[in-house]
């Protein structure tokens, strides 16, 4: 595998990396993950059987992207006799080494994009002369190309990647750790972050514009000036990034430190999936959030922006609501109705249990992989 950064670095291209590569080595599979090294780091680590190469890399910006992409290409060619296929996480200068290297070796390139449309690699290349250049490699040199949704497959289909080999994949979650709680466990999760049993509604991510999670906190205002509405229900984000300053300030301004908390970067979010009931994925755009499917194993019901992997992980009605994340009123519509219903969270969590375990297991997720990788079942 070879990504621009890795453990202890983590962020969602990361994370699912991480857990790729350790469920893949327990079926047997040797995976070497080839990264950055960063301050405080070794140059080489096995992590319960993935081995962990990490490249010194010189300078920063534009520098650090071609020492970063040489030293990768000359390690792979170095290398070839020690691996079969060449996974690389984002659609990054990095891929171009890796393309280069498979066309040499004659090993099999594979390319995941991350992100959701417009804000994926691809949609950012094009705006810097060097990534036009990058896309112009792509299309020339059509390597296997991994997508999170279907907005994003139909799109590219449009554009002069077309004749790339574009697969439809999708992120996986470990249904056995993330796993919901019966009904006192879960009470006692509750008091154990410190809350009451009252409904919780919860964030998790990066604190960054196009999850438009300031603009959510705005709309929680409104439905707490409702009569005895912040009685019933709390908001926890999980998660740092530019905007939280902006969102302190905001709780601060509006009067919400009653019911919403911000609970900063968390190292395990298992604790407040399971004191959770309601999942908000307010985002612009997506690709596949690990953090909503690691909600939707837990048990929890969606709430989400009807963009992206969450219009095919989410069935209306049934484990979730989707909506425009420019509506307000049909935000609050969706969020009163839990207020009201008490069940529906609890009805909807189970719905989403059960598609997490049917469709995103990360079992089924890496018998495919290793299907596309060339390995029998």
């Amino acid at each position: 595998m070879l990504i621009a950064t890795f453990f202890p670095l983590i962020g969602g291209t990361e994370k699912q990396a991480l857990s790729l590569a350790g469920s893949l080595v327990s079926r047997g599979i040797k995976v070497k993950v080839l990264t950055r090294r960063v301050k405080g780091t070794a140059g080489s680590q096995n992590m319960g059987g993935i081995s962990v190469c990490r490249l010194t890399i010189l300078g920063k910006g534009l520098l650090d992207s071609i020492s970063f992409m040489l030293a990768g290409f000359f390690y792979l060619l170095k290398h070839a006799s020690e691996y079969d296929v060449i996974h690389v996480h984002l659609a990054s200068s990095p891929a171009i080494a890796a393309i280069i290297a498979g066309k040499l070796t004659g090993k099999k390139v594979i390319i995941k994009l991350g992100g959701g449309k417009g804000v994926d690699e691809i949609s950012l290349s094009e705006k810097t002369i060097s990534g036009r250049l990058k896309l112009k490699f792509f299309a020339l040199t059509k390597p296997t190309l991994m997508v999170m949704n279907e907005d994003v497959l139909n799109w590219l289909k449009s554009t002069p990647l077309k004749n790339l080999e574009l697969i439809k994949f999708r992120n996986g979650v470990d249904t056995g750790k993330y796993s919901p709680l019966l009904y006192q466990e879960k009470i006692k999760a509750k008091n154990k972050l410190g809350f009451e049993n009252k409904q919780i509604f919860l964030f998790v991510g990066r604190l960054s514009p196009e999850k438009r999670i300031k603009e959510f906190v705005e709309i929680w205002d409104e439905l707490m000036r409702g009569e005895n509405v912040s009685q019933k229900v709390h908001f926890i984000i999980v998660g740092s990034g530019p905007q939280e300053k902006e969102l302190r300030e905001a709780i601060r301004v509006f009067g919400l430190s009653d019911s919403l908390f911000l609970a900063g970067a968390q190292d395990d979010l298992l604790p407040y999936y399971q004191a959770a009931d309601v999942f908000i994925l307010p985002s612009v755009s997506e690709g596949l959030s690990n953090s909503m499917l690691e909600a939707m194993s837990c048990g929890l019901a969606i709430l989400a922006s009807g963009v992206g992997g969450a219009k095919e992980a989410v069935t209306e009605g049934v484990n979730g609501f989707l909506f425009d994340p420019f509506d307000k009123q049909k935000i609050k519509s969706h969020m009163g109705r839990f207020l009201d219903e008490d069940k529906l969270a609890l009805r909807m969590g189970e719905k989403s249990r059960e598609a997490v375990v049917k469709k995103y297991s990360m079992v089924k997720v890496v018998n495919e992989l290793l299907k596309l990788y060339g390995e029998s079942d």
